[in-house]
């Protein structure tokens, strides 16, 4: 990863660290605020909000990253508004598919249907929104990558809570995210009209738009075969489960906040690199950024993970109450396949190009998945559910992988930094090791897991560093230590 590419991977962890943060008081206090049933429907309403969302964007916003490079300002602005009009078009065509009494009774149960509405206008309003991420990144807009996301979240906490307060019910909320998604687009309009107005032509192109489609159309399809593996369980839970059940089953997916803020951050900056090295014909250098890659996502995401599955009763308690405490097995489960996430499968697909063996392998696992799920959820309930969940998740993982290692001509055994792996993981577990025996001999209260958690982190992070496999180079920690020292000794 380039040095200016590392700063900005910074700047985007940052930004979405801070909004993971704000995002702790929004279920905190709906958890609180609402009944069981009602965290249920609203947990509901953002999957499907989400569900619908993700699949109507077809992927197309991620486009910007294998366009922008080398490119002029004004091929730049041709492209950044063939993606702009293409997202609103998606959005208002998978907001109005609610319409269709089939589509909307498979994704909608009786309570939700209420609220049809509102869902629609928020699907219309959410998609062309997409489009802010990537083009903060390939713009390298450091404060917009930032400030983005926490000022986004901190908008909703407040509309959400204001609305809930004032008007005490749950259609309330809905309007209050209405209204921050219609906030969002306008931001979105403002900006791109800031740097690419339309007073000077051309800003679209025919041509132009028949190549990102192209490009996205696999890569399209496959985003929407991965959002029906990952979320096709959550579908049929809502008609097997009652709400209150499906209030619980969603916490197991709440996850651990900071580890995907920090690896999408890596993620797109990290295919902009592999890019460059394609267009270069450098194999060697793909091959070498990705495992780079692999190694920082591991290296600070897998002592989170193992602390967060040994704490997890304590986690559950803080944020969503002891009513939730069903949920901590589930929890457990799902966390471990945030291991597999970490491995970036799919991400040298994308910047080569090859979106279309992605297509496949979630085409494969929907084939594999869903009647999967279906069987297990209609004989296992909530327990089928969650197992269907990781199979889900893992498959196209393993499927993308295959043919990574096809594609760059190498084994398994060179796809991936083993030996790093084998350093991080061989740390990671002898250090939690020690709390697990801990774990069964105290009742850790939640400030002291906060301590020891913390403890257990920055140790197993030094450790890391000593070793080389943390994001962080050594070399880099060591200069900027000795550049804060010297600032304070003058």
């Amino acid at each position: 990863m380039s040095r200016a590419n590392g700063k900005l991977a910074f700047f985007i962890s940052i930004g979405k660290i801070a909004a993971m943060l704000l995002n702790f008081v929004m279920p905190v206090f709906l958890s609180r605020f609402l009944t069981r049933e009602e965290y249920g429907l609203y947990s509901q309403f953002y999957l499907v909000h989400n569900f619908l969302g993700s699949i109507c964007a077809f992927g197309i916003q991620s486009n910007l990253y294998y366009f922008f490079p080398g490119v002029t300002e004004e091929r730049k602005k041709i492209i950044t508004w063939n993606t702009l009009i293409t997202l609103c078009c998606f959005g208002v065509c998978g907001g109005l598919c609610l319409l269709i009494p089939s589509i909307r009774n498979f994704l909608l149960n009786e309570e939700l249907r209420q609220y049809l509405n509102i869902i629609i206008l928020c699907i219309i309003f959410y998609v062309p929104s997409l489009l802010i991420d990537p083009l903060g990144v390939v713009r390298n807009n450091k404060i917009l990558v930032m400030f983005y996301h926490p000022v986004s979240i901190l908008l909703k906490v407040v509309f959400v809570i204001s609305f809930a307060l004032i008007f005490h019910s749950l259609e309330s909320i809905f309007y209050a995210i209405l209204l921050l998604e219609i906030i969002i687009f306008v931001f979105l309009l403002l900006y791109v009209l800031r740097f690419y107005p339309l007073c000077c032509r051309p800003f679209l192109s025919r041509e132009l738009m028949r190549k990102q489609l192209a490009y996205s159309l696999p890569f399209g399809i496959a985003v929407c075969l991965n959002t029906l593996c990952m979320q096709i369980d959550k579908i049929i839970c809502t008609n097997y489960l009652t709400l209150s059940d499906y209030a619980i089953y969603s916490i197991a997916f709440f996850g651990i906040p900071g580890i995907m803020q920090i690896y999408d951050a890596l993620c797109q900056v990290n295919v902009l690199d592999m890019a460059k090295y394609h267009k270069e014909k450098n194999r060697q250098g793909m091959l070498n950024s990705y495992k780079m890659f692999v190694t920082k996502t591991l290296s600070f995401s897998l002592p989170i993970i193992l602390v967060g599955c040994l704490f997890s009763p304590q986690i559950i308690d803080l944020i969503f109450s002891s009513k939730y405490h069903e949920a901590i097995p589930f929890f457990r489960l799902y966390l471990f396949t945030f291991i597999f996430g970490m491995m970036g499968a799919g991400t040298i697909l994308r910047a080569i190009g090859k979106t279309t063996y992605s297509m496949y392998a979630y085409l494969l696992s929907a084939i594999v998945g869903i009647p999967c799920t279906y069987f297990l959820i209609s004989h296992f309930g909530i327990w089928g559910a969650i197992i269907s969940a990781m199979i889900n998740t893992i498959l196209p993982k393993l499927l993308q992988i295959i043919f990574e290692c096809r594609i760059m001509r190498c084994s398994f055994v060179d796809y991936l930094p083993w030996g790093n792996i084998v350093k991080i993981v061989a740390i990671s577990v002898c250090l939690i090791s020690f709390l697990v025996v801990l774990d069964n001999c105290i009742h850790w209260n939640i400030y002291f897991v906060l301590l020891v958690s913390i403890f257990y982190i920055f140790v197993t992070y030094l450790f890391e560093i000593e070793y080389g496999v943390f994001l962080l180079d050594k070399s880099i920690i060591s200069a900027k230590l000795k550049g804060l020292y010297g600032k304070k000794r003058k």
